[in-house]
């Protein structure tokens, strides 16, 4: 399959409009640690207090940056609202929709990125081009196909990674307990059921990057917009 998308040259951090759906970047080095006293809430300041890891926190901070300049672009101010993590999948999201948003949080080495809407659900992965690679993972059948190039395969597995997102799922889902991918057949129904529909595109960022988004449907109860 030959791919087709943008290739964004861009200062980061950036905000992407793109119709009711924002995107914020965020660079980010486990070097030097960033201020975070004007976007990090209570209960993140906690959260990040028991992070050890220098580039855990590093990571963590930019997505919340992201997060940050998201809810900004969408006429709200996230350092007051109360972030909870989904027991099953992990993903972070706030304990309220009434007067918040639907976001997603993404990050690779060096970037971070936030996917936010009012109206639709959304979600987001990122990949650097050089990540290191087993050849063998470049036939991984979880696609049920072999990809001829490294790239090739970092865009599938950042839109799979963003659709799975979406609906608050992970990769385990769609993997068995060895650690197998499961027959194809499952793979190709699962993407369905949770694909109902969803708008998945990809970028490229600065020639280091991968960028992959999915926007799902339209939500019945819109939250307000935050003067």
């Amino acid at each position: 399959m030959k791919y087709s998308f943008p290739s964004l040259d861009i200062p980061v951090p950036a905000v992407l409009r793109l119709g009711t759906v924002v995107i914020a970047l965020e660079s980010w080095s486990a070097i030097t640690e960033r201020s975070y006293d004007d976007f990090l809430g209570e209960g993140d300041k906690s959260w990040l207090a028991g992070l050890q890891s220098s580039q855990r926190r590093a990571e963590f901070i930019a997505g919340r940056a992201a997060l940050h300049h998201a809810g900004t672009a969408l006429s709200y101010d996230v350092t007051g609202m109360h972030i909870v993590y989904d027991p099953g999948s992990g993903k972070p999201q706030f304990t309220s929709l009434e007067d918040s948003f639907h976001f997603n949080i993404t990050h690779t080495k060096g970037l971070a990125g936030c996917i936010a809407s009012r109206i639709s659900l959304v979600g987001c992965d990122c990949e650097r081009w050089d990540r290191l690679i087993e050849p063998q993972e470049l036939s991984f059948d979880l696609f049920g196909r072999a990809f001829m190039s490294k790239r090739d395969f970092l865009i599938e597995w950042t839109r799979l990674e963003a659709l799975l997102k979406l609906h608050g799922r992970k990769l385990s889902d769609v993997i068995d307990r060895r650690v197998q991918p499961l027959p194809r057949a499952i793979i190709e129904a699962y993407e369905d059921d949770i694909d109902a529909p969803a708008i998945k595109s990809s970028f490229e960022l600065n020639g280091e990057f991968v960028f992959s988004y999915c926007v799902g449907q339209i939500c019945e109860n819109p939250s307000p917009v935050k003067s």
